[in-house]
């Protein structure tokens, strides 16, 4: 009975030996965590009051001369050294030191033989007395092990967060539950006791290190520095941050205002609502001023109630009650003392109308952009000391002279000191020289002996036409215009309208085929085909790669292996022009280049103004070209093509900038004009208006 019970207690201590570090590692609930533990201390307890008082303690000379001898004689014949089946091998225990020291598998070998199941049934079986003084002498054995190790917790292992809890504490102190940082990380694995938060299953190594960097670079990338401080982003880039913000601007707004008062434009064709929504409702406002005004409420209650801005109502509560005399609020602030609230829609028409002249109101998404306006509601001065006045005049309906008649009156205040200038009244046609009124009666009696000299000799240029559109080895102007006996402008004229030379009609093969997404960006656009000939732009301030390197603001053509990919600027005006370009290949690290042309076109005509090969990371310069003359509807192209036929890794980086000459002159940046906005059309327009530059 005695062994049974110190039998009992020794399994105890194991038990409570094994359950000790789960309790301790592991975050239970403090009810639950309570119940576990006085339960364990109320079993441990029971047990030891049922030991004997006292115990002896094993000694050396009794493993030599009593315990070993049963051992060879009913164990080792299955768990020697050679054998050790079961994994087990009592042969090694030498001596009672190294029972001490090793002394887990004994816990084994004292349930065993408690259970009976060793020996085996087949193999010869101790007696009683010799099972009860095995049995006895190992629980002995452990316990004089237990009490060595006293206070010692065992190895005490760094632990580290599981992949789990590094996920959760990321996304609580950042705020943002997109963030998956461990979805890299190896599989976490459990320990012995099944769990996989301890620390001996949560080891470190320089692979897992890396990974942990590379978590941390992209935790970072979504880290937005502000004035005061930073916060995260579920995003990475900078145009989306600004989205983020303005959303919140908008949405703040979006609480007192409401949708309506939409402006419709047309842009290439397509109409859109401009300025939608964001306007405060004025007639609500007006109401309740004047149920304020009448029933004596408290301002910030009634604004309350009434879903409207207590800073606004106050506001213009103030400006009709204790405003500055005024000559244009005066006779509103007159109408809305004797208002009632069903009066408030027809003073919210009048307001409005007043709005609409003294006031532009801007889109928030534009305010500090190039170019943009700088707040949302900028005030505009309806008086113009100067107003530009176009006027198209339609054709006469029977041959009959077109009468065009300037006249000006005063607006009501008498004519003194009234002055009016017409300042240089003209004629405009597009890709012609502006005609000033002044000089009409001389070009109408130019044109009429050029249309005489033209007619009469209509036969001759007719033949030098034809004489022309036969010829395939070249022909000079001059020279056919003295063999036919006609002028040569007059000739080029009849070449002009007939189509015949280098004026006959540009023919261009657009892409027309969109490119809405290139590879994962949302930035990166184009036109083309998903393999290739294509064109793709950039419009972030990000340099990305596509895999090729495509620049911020960058714009960037690939070949295919038959077909050249251009980019071009057509010519809206006659004149001069400083021509420069910038090539660059975008995979520098593989390819064999490319091969790129910078041409002229005009019609039917092709001159090629320079040409080279760009291999590498080295930006190639081009030009700049001074002093190019050209026309109205010439073609400046760039072409990018591949080397021997080959189009692997042959995106190109382009640049091509033409400036016209003169103080005024205007500057074309193919990045500038058409990274931003690349799916807007192509042909695109320029940024000064010309439609298909």
């Amino acid at each position: 009975m005695a062994s049974t019970v110190q039998f009992a207690a020794t399994r105890s201590m194991t038990l409570l030996r094994q359950i000790h570090c789960p309790i301790e590692s592991r975050r239970w609930p403090a009810g639950r965590a309570a119940l576990v533990g006085m339960t364990a201390l109320w079993l441990f307890a029971g047990l030891l009051s049922a030991l004997p008082a006292q115990k002896e303690s094993v000694n050396a000379r009794q493993f030599d001369q009593a315990v070993r001898p049963l051992l060879k004689q009913f164990c080792l014949g299955c768990h020697s050294t050679e054998k050790h089946k079961g994994d087990l091998d009592l042969e090694r225990f030498t001596s009672l030191n190294e029972v001490l020291r090793h002394p887990k598998p004994w816990q084994a070998v004292v349930e065993q033989l408690a259970l009976g199941e060793m020996p085996p049934k087949e193999k010869p079986q101790p007696t009683a007395a010799e099972r009860e003084f095995l049995i006895a002498w190992v629980n002995a054995a452990l316990d004089d092990a237990a009490q060595a190790r006293a206070g010692d917790p065992g190895p005490v292992v760094l632990r580290r967060l599981n992949n789990a809890e590094y996920t959760f504490t990321v996304r609580d102190l950042t705020g943002v539950d997109s963030l998956n940082p461990a979805k890299e990380f190896p599989g976490d694995s459990a320990a012995g006791e099944g769990f996989m938060n301890t620390g001996n299953s949560l080891v470190m190594s320089p692979a897992l290190l890396t990974k942990y960097l590379d978590a941390g670079k992209e935790i970072a990338s979504h880290a937005v520095l502000l004035p005061d401080g930073l916060r995260f982003s579920p995003n990475t880039t900078r145009r989306d941050w600004t989205d983020e913000s303005l959303k919140q601007i908008r949405e703040f707004y979006r609480q007192f205002t409401e949708a309506g008062g939409a402006e419709t434009v047309t842009q290439q064709g397509m109409e859109l609502d401009k300025n939608k929504g964001g306007r405060l409702p004025l007639e609500k406002y007006l109401a309740a001023s004047i149920d304020l005004r009448r029933d004596g409420k408290s301002l910030d209650a009634l604004a309350k109630s009434r879903g409207l801005s207590a800073k606004y109502l106050r506001a213009l509560w103030e400006l009709l009650n204790t405003g500055q005399p005024s000559i244009l609020l005066d006779p509103l602030r007159s109408r809305w003392r004797a208002a009632a609230p069903a009066d408030a829609a027809s003073l919210a028409a009048d307001i409005e109308k007043w709005q609409k002249v003294l006031w532009k109101f801007s889109s928030v998404g534009h305010i500090g952009k190039l170019g943009g306006p700088k707040a949302w509601l900028e005030p505009v001065d309806p008086l113009n000391t100067k107003q530009e006045i176009r006027l198209k005049l339609a054709g006469p309906a029977s041959g009959e002279d077109v009468v065009l008649y300037l006249a000006a009156t005063d607006t009501g205040d008498g004519n003194t000191n009234d002055f009016v200038v017409w300042h240089q009244p003209r004629l405009v046609v597009p890709g012609r020289p502006n005609l000033l009124l002044r000089d009409l009666r001389d070009f109408a009696a130019d044109l009429t002996a050029r249309r005489e000299k033209l007619f009469a000799s209509t036969a001759s240029c007719l033949g030098a036409a034809a004489e022309i559109s036969g010829n395939t080895n070249g022909w000079e102007l001059t020279e056919i215009s003295r063999r036919h006996g006609v002028e040569p402008d007059v000739l080029q004229a009849w070449l002009d309208y007939l189509r015949i030379g280098s004026h006959a009609p540009l023919q261009l093969a657009y892409f027309t085929n969109q490119l809405p997404k290139a590879s994962t960006y949302e930035f990166v656009k184009g036109w083309g085909f998903k393999d290739t000939p294509s064109l793709i732009a950039n419009s972030s301030t990000q340099a990305v790669r596509i895999p090729g390197n495509l620049k911020a603001h960058g714009v960037a053509l690939h070949p295919s292996p038959k077909l050249n990919a251009a980019v071009g600027w057509r010519s809206p005006f006659t004149g001069a022009l400083r021509i420069s370009a910038k090539v660059t290949h975008a995979h520098p690290e593989c390819g064999n280049g490319v091969e790129w042309f910078l041409e002229l076109r005009r019609g039917a005509d092709r001159q090629r103004l320079a040409s080279g090969t760009a291999q590498g990371a080295k930006e190639i310069q081009v030009g700049p070209i001074e002093d190019f003359a050209v026309q109205s509807g010439d073609l400046i192209s760039m072409l990018i093509g591949p080397r021997d036929g080959n189009h692997s890794c042959d995106l190109t980086d382009v640049e091509l900038i033409l400036k016209s000459s003169g103080e005024q002159g205007r500057e074309w940046s193919l990045t500038r004009d058409v990274s931003p906005d690349i799916l807007a059309g192509n042909p695109h327009d320029d940024r000064f208006g010309n439609a298909g530059i």
